[in-house]
């Protein structure tokens, strides 16, 4: 059962790379896909992803929107640092199909009511169905009588900080996140949220508990709050996206982002209380923007944290410019500095901690799990997109070097090389 699972659903995700062929008229696009005003045929692609809209209706007054959403990223890993080789297949069991990392699946629904609610939810999948299901990755109802007005309550990825947390792993261009987006970033969180745009103006504001659990929260820690504020400068600049924000994000208390008993599990049923993420920092700040002209695109992010207690400070800065090759060929370049007080940084859990670590057999192995002070970091990638973010092709490469801070062996110099397949719908 478990071989058919895998192998049937990397044969669906695999499939729309030949639809092409399958059905007439769907070249790779490229990765915007601009609204068109007129009636126009379905491609090969559109309709095999028209099929996960299982209702729609302009003049109902009640249900206007019932659809299926979801995402499968598959990818394989491999790396090469001081302390020996590593690959995806050194993850846990319960991450994988053979040496293959199940980055993420997920599966829900997305449905607008009254013309002015919208109630949506996802839940995260063990990769072999065994058992199926792992915990709710948002579920929230929200009011939306427009653009600029948006109230919604329920659990929510707190992505409001930094431009690559705001930024849905759908459509992220490199295979992970930076050291510091992942370091700051606060979980799926239970609470209430509002946003919009208005103009050039774009807001958002969350207030949530900060206890990660399965579900929902109980509500036993403090509480994490983000607020930002963007402007688009396009007309100004004369570019067609300038995209500048300023987010803030606050933890009144140490246990925020605590996984607890009731935590994301693993497939033997077993609690994994994983990483407390932004647990030891009070204030986070970051200016990032988003920028676009003809094929060119470009991230930047600058981000500092106030650390709690004996906790260090922390720093860094993103850049990431992009380029298109051909309408659907991009290629993707991105630098990361960041500095951590306190021996305050630690090395990504995918994958540079897959480095052999220091034992009594293996004294030259990655000590102090992997903490420095500073980190270097740059990543080279290709992204092809068969149906825009939908259904793409990635693959890149990304040499990581941090000191040794302390001294207790957590220096790090080395390479990882990745590739994989992602669709959404």
């Amino acid at each position: 059962m478990t071989s058919f699972i895998r192998n049937t659903t990397l044969a669906l995700a695999a499939a729309g790379g030949f639809a092409s062929s399958a059905f007439a008229g769907s070249a790779a696009e490229p990765a915007l896909e601009p609204a068109s005003t007129t009636p126009a045929a379905l491609t090969g692609y559109e309709r095999l992803w028209s099929h996960f809209v299982l209702y729609k209706s302009d003049t109902n007054p009640v249900l206007q929107e019932f659809a299926l959403q979801g995402r499968i990223q598959l990818q394989y890993a491999w790396g090469s640092a001081d302390q020996g080789e590593y690959y995806s297949g050194d993850l846990r069991n319960d991450q994988l199909w053979d040496d293959i990392d199940v980055r993420r699946w997920r599966l829900g629904f997305k449905s607008k009511w009254f013309r002015v609610w919208k109630f949506d939810g996802q839940i995260d999948i063990f990769p072999d169905w065994d058992p199926f299901y792992r915990q709710i990755y948002d579920l929230n109802l929200t009011y939306a009588p427009s653009e600029a007005f948006n109230l919604g309550i329920g659990k929510y990825k707190a992505n409001n900080f930094g431009i690559e947390q705001f930024t849905s792993s759908k459509e992220i261009l490199t295979m992970e996140r930076s050291l510091l987006a992942n370091q700051l970033f606060a979980g799926e969180l239970t609470g209430t949220r509002f946003n919009g745009k208005k103009g050039n103006w774009q807001y958002a504001a969350g207030l949530y508990s900060g206890d990660i659990r399965r579900e929902f929260s109980s509500f036993e820690t403090g509480l994490v709050s983000q607020l930002s504020l963007g402007y688009d400068f396009h007309e100004m600049l004369g570019l067609e996206k300038a995209l500048v924000k300023l987010d803030w994000q606050h933890s009144d208390d140490r246990a925020n982002g605590t996984r607890h008993g009731d935590g994301l599990l693993t497939a033997n049923g077993t609690a994994r209380l994983g990483n407390a993420a932004f647990r030891p920092y009070i204030d986070a700040f970051s200016l990032n923007g988003h920028f676009e002209q003809g094929r060119f695109g470009l991230y930047t992010d600058l981000v500092a944290a106030e650390g709690r207690g004996t906790t260090g400070d922390v720093w860094g800065i993103m850049l990431m410019p992009s380029y298109y090759i051909t309408d659907g060929l991009q290629f993707v370049a991105r630098y990361q500095y960041a500095h951590g007080d306190n021996d305050g940084l630690q090395l990504q859990s995918r994958y540079e901690r897959l480095a052999p670590v220091r034992t009594a057999a293996n004294p030259g192995g990655l000590g102090d799990s992997g903490r420095g002070e500073d980190y270097h970091a740059l990543y080279l990638g290709l992204n092809y997109y068969l149906y825009g973010h939908k259904l793409k092709l990635m693959a890149g490469a990304e040499y990581h070097q941090m000191d040794n801070g302390n001294d207790n062996g957590g220096e790090f110099d080395g390479w990882t090389g990745s590739a994989g397949v992602r669709m959404s719908f």
